[in-house]
């Protein structure tokens, strides 16, 4: 809708151009001729005019020159220029000598030459008019981007105040529920930090190692509520974790696995073990745990895998390795990234 009013103005405007540029040969021509000869002839002259420059500005331009097609365009520009500047010649000549004319006057070449001159002239000018039209469509074009830049902006204010509304809900229920029950409040207290995770860490290209890390314990603490009994979590570090840069969700996949394929609630001897080292510039990251039996056998080729072995590839080609297998009486997943 807001196109609109702006399409409609500039056909006016050329309307206007077209109507002014016809008086202005009518009243050129009056001079000379008779007023209704003179409406004939100014009307033959701005039609090939009208034929020189919408043909070259709305067809040939776009169509050959833009695409490159520069040898096509030339050859076609040139015969535009000459059947014009012959109509507009002969047009002249025949409805002179036709209903004009008290004695006919003879064919000259020559005025084929000067009109090949005026057509010349007309299809500079339709040039002028191709940039002109370029103009304003690059001018609607921009200000169609800063409007969608405008509304993206409202989106993204509107983005954050929703997580802000459910960080400071969350953050009165843990208020409450320390008083009530602290180890709901824990477990408040990391669904907050995970939610805080999605909202400022999930859309960064690279995070810290440390958040990551700190995503993946509260992750654990609250998988552990559902477990009844103990889950034994040992998580070895040899890094400067706030140092190394990771891509964000890099890492929980590993971790997912283990609940979804190696956790069964119903065992007491259910363990998690994760490290994390750095070695010659590569991140490496090992997770082991128990290996069910088989009706709870760890898949390694599950969707949560799968979706990390496309999203690695994405992100290094080649450059990294991904191993997912039982050794002994433990499944273990091995991933290795450069850095």
């Amino acid at each position: 809708m807001l196109n609109m009013p702006r399409t409609v103005s500039l056909r006016q405007i050329q309307w206007i151009i077209w109507i002014l540029v016809f008086l202005i040969h009518v009243l050129s021509i009056m001079a000379f001729d008779p007023f209704g000869q003179a409406l004939v002839y100014g009307a033959l002259n701005v039609s090939t005019y009208v034929m020189i420059i919408y043909g070259n500005a709305l067809l040939l331009l776009p169509r050959f020159y833009e695409k490159k097609q520069m040898v096509l365009y030339v050859l076609l520009a040139l015969l535009l220029i000459c059947l014009v500047a012959f109509s507009r010649y002969y047009g002249s000549f025949y409805v002179y000598n036709h209903f004009f004319a008290e004695k006919p006057t003879p064919f000259r070449w020559s005025g084929i030459g000067s009109s090949l001159i005026t057509c010349f002239l007309v299809y500079l000018t339709s040039i002028l008019f191709y940039i002109t039209l370029r103009f304003f469509q690059l001018k609607r074009k921009q200000e169609q981007l800063e409007k969608q830049h405008a509304e993206a902006e409202l989106n993204l204010l509107k983005s954050q105040v929703q997580p802000h509304f459910l960080f400071n809900t969350l953050n009165n229920i843990y208020f409450v529920a320390q008083r009530e029950s602290p180890a709901t409040a824990v477990l408040l207290e990391k669904l907050s930090l995970i939610l805080r995770y999605f909202v400022d860490e999930a859309p960064k290209e690279k995070i810290s190692l440390s958040a990551e890390l700190n995503f993946i314990s509260s992750y654990i603490e609250l998988e552990k509520m559902r477990m009844r009994y103990p889950l034994a979590v040992n998580i070895q570090e040899e890094t400067d974790r706030e140092r190394v840069a990771v891509p964000p969700m890099l890492l929980i996949p590993l971790v997912e696995n283990v609940f979804k394929h190696g956790i069964d609630k119903l065992r007491k001897d259910n363990f998690i073990n994760l490290s994390v080292l750095v070695h010659q510039h590569q991140l490496e990251v090992r997770v082991e745990n128990l290996l069910l039996p088989v009706p709870g056998k760890p898949d390694t080729t599950g969707t949560g895998l799968r979706n990390l072995r496309s999203r690695l590839t994405l992100l290094y080609g080649t450059d990294y390795t991904l191993q997912a297998g039982e050794v002994g009486n433990l499944f273990v997943a091995q991933l290795s990234i450069p850095l």
